[in-house]
């Protein structure tokens, strides 16, 4: 891609031969399947209301934010949890 004003271009995601998914860096880690790196941004998780949330089908491992109860949740043994 171009940054605003450039005009050479700069690798910002990537996608390595074994699927992994790299922002922000070309060089990623062989354990992640996501890696994000960066110095002036953060990852912002799906921010949704409890019904929202209890709208979806819970798999264990999922992550969001409640805006209901202002609080990172994530699905565990069938119920969403506070972290």
């Amino acid at each position: 891609t171009t940054a605003d004003g450039a005009s050479s271009t700069s690798d910002r995601v990537t996608i390595d031969s074994g699927g992994r998914v790299g922002v922000g860096t070309t060089s990623i880690d062989t354990s992640a399947l996501l890696e994000l790196d960066s110095t002036t941004g953060a990852l912002l998780l799906s921010r949704m209301t409890n019904t929202q949330r209890d709208a979806l089908t819970g798999v264990n491992g999922m992550v969001i934010y409640s805006s209901t109860d202002n609080a990172v949740e994530a699905y565990e043994n069938g119920v969403w949890v506070n972290i």
